[in-house]
């Protein structure tokens, strides 16, 4: 599962919601982030999970697997909305494949449905084609935001996947989504069937 996915409404930009915001969106390597950076996402995290989870952590997150790309959007100086990907080979039946996994998906809430997020992956999507490849995108989320996810053109995947618990590091667990994934180099189509397996921390 993601590590957060605060983006219920933002698919209401799709079905007559607000206008699209002027937003400038930077893509960053974790060793180009700056205290400033850091200082926004803490504050967007807080904003939205301090009372449930405790203050963010640039270090440990909330667990999950640590993103190596980063999208952040803002509008007059201000952190709209952020979604970050890392890349890792996992096995998927009897093969191995390149994923970008991606998580913190996160729009502040008085942005969303405004298009924030779909911009937000639809970068990250294109860094996966180009400059950061990757097979596939992926992705594990809640029932709720499914929809979102395929407006933003991922597709579900039914099939068992297995990944090391956020909260200790150690237990496995299976579950059965929603799992989703996106193209990258190659397309949808071409993911192979089996058992998918993470190998380690989801994100």
């Amino acid at each position: 599962m993601s590590s957060v996915e605060a983006v219920d409404d933002h698919y209401e930009n799709h079905f007559g919601g607000k206008p699209d915001l002027m937003i400038s969106l930077d893509l960053r390597w974790t060793t180009e982030l700056t205290n400033y950076d850091y200082e926004d996402l803490a504050a967007l995290f807080d904003s939205e999970y301090e009372e449930g989870w405790g203050k963010w952590s640039p270090k440990t997150g909330y667990g999950y697997a640590r993103g190596e790309l980063h999208a952040l959007a803002r509008s007059r100086g201000q952190l709209l909305g952020y979604a970050a990907t890392a890349r890792r080979f996992i096995g998927v039946g009897r093969k191995e494949v390149l994923i970008a996994g991606t998580g913190g998906v996160i729009t502040r809430k008085d942005s969303r449905g405004t298009g924030v997020g779909r911009q937000v992956l639809a970068a990250l999507q294109e860094a996966n084609r180009e400059f950061a490849p990757a097979d596939f995108g992926f992705l594990g989320c809640r029932e709720a935001v499914v929809p979102f996810y395929e407006a933003c053109g991922y597709a579900r995947l039914h099939k068992l996947t297995k990944d090391v618990s956020p909260q200790d590091a150690m237990t496995v667990i299976r579950s059965n989504g929603p799992t989703m994934i996106c193209a990258g180099t190659k397309p949808i189509s071409s993911w192979p069937d089996g058992t998918i397996d993470l190998r380690g921390l989801p994100w």
